[in-house]
């Protein structure tokens, strides 16, 4: 079957993107070997490799799926619209953002209409991406290309292979930034909350490969690790106690600002905890719903 147009375009769109992103990795790097001024906090490299490999790995999946597009590879379409997804939350909320929210001193309407179509942007690709990869004929292209390999992995399967496989990937970003970690109300630092995230890390990348490969220990572990998601973010949410340390832990790492949860983080933790529950069940749904695509061969 004939490739859309539309698929075609997406393709270069995102190649133009990843590139961007292997550029910015790039000047990270560079960066990171010249003299860093004395005001620049002691964290600077370790937070300098970090965004330097979050943007190089970015860039090589939007790169690998722009060719998988080309390809008419059934993954790349699943790859594309759980990225079209994450670009409108992200568009959306900082649309919100600049709508409702404060602008910097003296900048002036102008200023918020720009801020407001640099998030617009995203959001436009998203109804792009969304739109063009579930029509018929984009849909049809790559069922025929499925058919033709012989691949039998549900598209929610891919979705949730992928999710688990950000998560890991995630961990490492946070080892390297030497984030705290929040865990059942307990604060922690240092090499306790590095060896944490490390196997937090590998085991959302085990699942996410387990998936991919459709092996059935994978599913039953998918499932209980969606399960301890909802159990914990329900505890750090509803709990008062947990709700308090958490908000004190906000106040330790912005120790600057007079009021850093002048928001409502109240309102923020509920949100949070509705959107991370709510996929979570979805992911818990789908991996009992189908169950009887695991053990065989993918």
């Amino acid at each position: 079957m004939s490739k859309p147009p539309g698929v075609t375009a997406s393709a270069i769109v995102a190649m133009l993107g990843s590139t961007i992103f292997l550029v910015f990795a790039s000047l990270i790097v560079v960066a990171l070997f010249t003299e860093p001024p004395p005001s620049a906090p002691p964290d600077t490299i370790p937070l300098g490799i970090a965004l330097a490999m979050t943007n190089m790995i970015l860039g090589g999946l939007g790169i690998w799926t722009a060719i998988g597009l080309l390809r008419l590879r059934p993954w790349a379409r699943t790859s594309m619209i759980v990225f079209a997804g994450f670009l409108g939350v992200i568009g959306l909320f900082g649309l919100m953002m600049t709508i409702t929210g404060p602008m910097p001193a003296g900048s002036g309407e102008g200023f918020r209409w720009g801020v407001g179509v640099l998030f617009a942007i995203p959001m436009a690709l998203s109804v792009w991406w969304l739109v063009q990869f579930n029509n018929h004929s984009t849909k049809a292209a790559f069922a025929s290309s499925a058919a033709d390999s012989g691949l039998a992995r549900p598209a929610s399967i891919t979705i949730i292979a992928w999710m688990m496989l950000a998560g890991g990937l995630s961990c490492v970003f946070a080892i390297f930034t030497r984030a705290p970690l929040f865990l059942l109300g307990a604060t922690l630092t240092g090499s306790t909350a590095g060896v944490l995230y490390a196997v937090f890390g590998a085991l959302s990348l085990f699942i996410g490969k387990g998936l991919l490969d459709l092996r059935e220990e994978a599913r039953i572990l998918g499932i209980a690790w969606s399960a301890v998601t909802i159990i914990h973010m329900g505890l750090i949410t509803l709990v008062p106690p947990l709700r308090e340390r958490l908000l004190e832990m906000q106040r330790v790492l912005t120790p600057d600002q007079a009021d850093p949860v002048s928001f409502d983080l109240a309102v923020m933790m509920n949100v949070s905890f509705g959107v991370s529950a709510g996929l979570a069940a979805l992911a818990i749904w789908f991996l009992i719903r189908n169950r009887d695509v695991f053990g065989r061969e993918a």
